[in-house]
């Protein structure tokens, strides 16, 4: 009893937790989509009983043509179900040798509807436009056959000219293919079966079958009753949204885990997927630009310019007049050539003491002369031709990483470096140049080791 007991109390709390839930609507919700559709057909009766409208060994009745007009309203209660009210008028005929039969026919009934494609998983790649419906249900026919043998009226059910019908009860069975013409309206082509539980309406009762009717048809209906720019919801499918939500998942699991470009940053994340190998990239995989000059570093032969520095093409800031002090800190424009100037691009009317040298900057852990510092350079050479008494120390130094004697070395071989290409390059004489190296001990800007790993000129 104890154990009776503690699962009503679990299946009680069960239900109470669900009652607390907020209900939400998503995207597959009946509400986003038209729920009701009025449809208008028209096609062939064909009667299938004891007098049948086509007879395979009469060829005098042959095929009896007979017209059937019906109206259908439907309410989807969501993409694979509804339920549908349908009323219809039509004649009916038919023959058995000389014996033939006549009846207006109507009839209504309610059938509940199936959509099969909606039972089918395409995904949202491909847009619907196709729906095929199924149907059965329940309704009430009504008759006044006329039976008649060699063209004399024999027998009338239901009284012909009055109010009184005979009626019968059927059982409607269709199928309905639908094409989506545009959201307000669509196609329709079906056939639909209708079995008689008695044997009146061909005029000939007591013979061997019930009757039955087949009605062939195609019209067109209208839907409404959602947001103005929805599709009915029989061209929708919630498994769509599962297999949409499954191909979501799969494909970001994909660029998660790949990496187009090589740089370290995954196709989900990437912002950029085709920056060229070995370029340096932030976290968006955006090509890394230190100075924001607009040059990408991987480009950029001098990513140290200053912020807002008018750069070429390179990234080199530019110079108009070549004395060494780019652009954008140049006080004095368009110095003559070889005008030995300070460090604001003014020239110097008195001694060298206040000339501009510019400094020559270098890679990480690299005695490598780049291609932005050979601007430089020939600013320094040109200074040192127009003043031909002019020497020059060069003294290289380094990032406090690696080892004290390491740096050292570093530093003098960076010192070297410069002057190797005055000498060979621009043609300075080497006795000119002297060559020292402070290795780490001259930091000349905390927590900047890109210019603490530089060679700075001074005069003698």
């Amino acid at each position: 009893m104890k154990k009776y007991s503690l699962l009503l109390m679990l299946a009680m709390g069960v239900s109470f937790a669900t009652a607390q839930e907020t209900e939400k609507i998503g995207d597959a919700h009946v509400s986003n989509y038209r729920d009701w559709a009025v449809g208008l057909h028209v096609g062939n009766m064909f009667t299938a009983g004891d007098l049948s409208s086509y007879s395979f060994n009469d060829e005098d009745n042959g095929f009896m043509f007979e017209l059937g007009f019906g109206l259908d309203v439907t309410k989807y209660f969501n993409s694979v179900w509804g339920v549908k009210a349908q009323a219809m008028y039509g004649n009916l005929s038919g023959a058995n040798g000389d014996i033939t039969f006549e009846s207006p026919y109507f009839d209504y009934s309610l059938n509940a509807v199936m959509n099969l494609n909606a039972l089918v998983l395409k995904g949202k790649q491909k847009d619907r436009r196709w729906a095929t419906l199924v149907s059965a249900g329940l309704g009430m026919s009504q008759t006044q056959a006329e039976r008649s043998v060699a063209g004399t009226v024999v027998a009338t059910y239901g009284k012909v000219g009055d109010e009184n019908w005979t009626n019968e009860v059927f059982i409607p069975m269709d199928l309905t293919i639908k094409y989506r013409l545009s959201n307000l309206m669509d196609l329709d082509l079906g056939m639909q079966g209708k079995y008689l539980f008695s044997d009146l309406a061909d005029g000939f009762p007591g013979g061997r079958n019930n009757d039955m009717i087949i009605y062939t048809h195609v019209g067109v209906s209208f839907n409404f009753g959602g947001p103005k720019e929805s599709t009915s919801v029989i061209y929708s499918n919630p498994l769509d949204d599962m297999y949409a939500d499954v191909q979501e998942m799969k494909d970001n699991y994909d660029q998660l885990t790949n990496d187009d470009d090589n740089d370290g940053v995954s196709n989900l994340f990437d912002k950029d997927n085709s920056t060229p190998e070995g370029a340096i990239v932030d976290g968006s995989g955006r090509s890394m630009d230190i100075d924001e000059d607009g040059i990408p570093d991987n480009m950029d032969e001098d990513p140290f310019t200053a912020k807002g520095a008018k750069v070429d093409a390179n990234g080199r800031a530019v110079d108009s007049d070549g004395d060494g002090v780019p652009d954008y800190m140049d006080k004095e424009a368009n110095t003559p050539a070889g005008t030995v100037v300070n460090f604001k691009g003014q020239t110097i009317k008195g001694g060298m003491d206040e000339a501009f040298i510019p400094s020559v900057y270098f890679a990480f852990n690299s005695a490598d002369i780049s291609a932005a510092n050979h601007q430089r350079l020939a600013t320094i050479a040109r200074l040192m031709k127009n003043n031909p008494n002019t020497k020059i120390v060069v003294t290289g130094s380094a990032d406090p990483i690696g080892s004290e004697e390491y740096n050292k070395n570093l530093g003098m071989r960076r010192a070297e470096a410069v002057k190797k290409q005055l000498s060979q390059v621009y043609g300075i004489d080497a006795s000119r140049i002297e060559t020292k190296s402070d290795g780490e001990n001259n930091q000349f800007a905390k927590g900047r080791n890109d210019i603490n790993r530089s060679a700075i000129i001074t005069i003698k």
